[in-house]
């Protein structure tokens, strides 16, 4: 396992997940969650609503017996209803030739659910969770502390590939171990200058490397810098 310095420049990464920030976008996906659970904390609240029910109907012309002009078509239809059951509520439409009304009998009080804000509330909280998470994905990127510090740079040969990533995103600092005889292994990855490039790209090769085999450290504090090391 080789170790060598390097010196430290910033680092950038891209937000994700979900979080809120002041984003326009994760901003307005807030505003629509916020509206979406109020709509849908409206539709699962009991509401009273009179029930009734329709004893009759029937077309009210335009003028009456004596030729005059039917100007309230509800007093007309209720002075005319012949029904049984008691005319609480009528309903007029315009028609062709006049109007045509609808009566109704009060039932009572009965208690419903508004399932069109159900509906409706389910939806915009979809498009506001989509729209924080879009906002999130689509920010721009933000950078990382700066790391100033000169950092350590090892590679493990025992896990190393030699798939070569680290040579072509920094091929000052990483190249491959030149077999002057013909052998099964592949040729493994070597340190040439840790000073070839900086740490943006340095990390960035480290971070690439499909099985970790580039180990990076802070050099005075010996913190771990990648791969990052397991939880306990």
């Amino acid at each position: 396992m080789t170790e060598i310095e390097s010196t430290g420049t910033d680092i950038e990464k891209r937000s994700s997940g979900f979080r809120i920030t002041k984003d326009p976008l994760v901003m307005l996906g807030l505003i629509i969650l916020i509206i979406g659970v109020a709509l849908t904390i409206y539709g699962l609240v009991p509401l009273q609503s009179p029930n009734y029910l329709q004893v009759g109907s029937g077309p009210v012309p335009l003028t009456d017996s004596l030729g005059n002009f039917v100007v309230n078509p509800v007093t007309y239809f209720e002075a005319h209803y012949n029904g049984t059951g008691s005319l609480d509520n009528v309903q007029c439409s315009p028609s062709v030739n006049g109007w045509y009304c609808y009566g109704f009998q009060f039932m009572g009080m009965v208690t419903v659910y508004n399932q069109s804000a159900r509906e409706y509330g389910f939806g915009l909280m979809v498009v506001g969770v989509l729209g924080i998470y879009g906002g999130n994905k689509l920010a721009p990127a933000k950078p990382r502390p700066k790391h100033l510090r000169p950092i350590t740079i090892r590679i493990d040969e025992d896990i190393c590939v030699a798939n070569g990533v680290c040579v072509g995103l920094a091929p000052t600092v990483f190249q491959l171990k030149k077999q002057e005889a013909p052998t099964i292994f592949a040729p493994l990855a070597y340190i040439i200058d840790p000073y070839g490039a900086d740490n943006d790209t340095i990390i960035q090769a480290a971070e690439m490397c499909p099985t970790g085999a580039i180990i990076i450290e802070d050099a005075e504090s010996g913190e771990r810098i990648h791969p990052p090391l397991p939880k306990n």
